[in-house]
C-alpha cells in the first residue's frame, strides 16, 4: 500500500495551502506517476491544485483531467474536464471513487480534507501524504497510517448527510 497503485491518480489538497511552490516529496511522486503514464485528476480550486496544474504543464504532461463541479476556475494546461458532480462535497467524492492512487496536500488539519483522507484509508487506496502547518511553514511527508484516525466524526457525518437527504 506505499506505492502508487493502479491507472488514475487523484491530486488532492485545501485552498489554503499558500506556499509558491510544491514540496520536492510530492514533485517525486508525481514524477513516478508520469514514468507510470497515469491518468491524473486535479481540481482546479486556488491552492495546490493550481500548483499541481502549472507543475503538469511545466512536464508537458497530457493525460490529466480537470475535476470540477459547477464550473472551472483553473485548467493551466488546457485539458480534457469533467463535472463530478454539482457540489464540492459530491465532487470529491466522485473523484476519490474514480481514483486508485492519491497524493494529498493537508494544511492545517483541514476538516474537508481530513474526512477524504478517511474516506480513502477506508476504500483501501493508496495515499501519500504531505502535511503542512502554516504556522510553521513545515511539512512532513510520508505514506498514509491506516491506524491513525483522521476525521473521528466521519461515520457520524455520513449518517447525518444520509438522514437529510431521506427527509426531503
Amino acid at each position: 500500500m506505499n506505492k502508487l497503485a493502479g491507472k488514475k491518480l487523484l491530486l488532492m489538497d485545501n485552498k489554503h495551502y499558500k506556499a509558491v511552490k510544491l514540496p520536492d516529496e510530492i514533485k517525486e511522486k508525481i514524477d513516478q506517476a508520469i514514468r507510470k503514464k497515469m491518468n491524473i485528476i486535479v481540481g482546479e480550486a486556488p491552492g495546490s491544485c493550481w500548483l499541481f496544474q502549472d507543475y503538469l504543464k511545466l512536464k508537458n504532461y497530457q493525460k490529466v483531467i480537470i475535476g470540477h463541479a459547477k464550473s472551472i476556475r483553473y485548467n493551466a494546461g488546457n485539458w480534457q474536464t469533467r463535472q463530478y458532480g454539482f457540489s464540492v462535497i459530491e465532487r470529491e467524492q466522485n473523484m476519490i471513487d474514480q481514483c486508485d492512487s492519491a497524493i494529498i496536500i493537508w494544511t492545517d488539519k483541514s476538516g474537508v480534507i481530513a474526512e477524504n483522507i478517511e474516506l480513502l484509508k477506508r476504500l483501501r487506496k493508496p495515499v501519500f501524504l504531505y502535511e503542512y502547518t502554516t504556522k510553521t511553514k513545515k511539512g512532513i511527508a510520508d505514506w498514509l497510517d491506516r491506524t491513525r484516525v483522521f476525521d473521528a466524526y466521519y461515520d457520524w457525518k455520513n449518517l447525518q448527510r444520509k438522514y437529510k437527504y431521506r427527509k426531503r
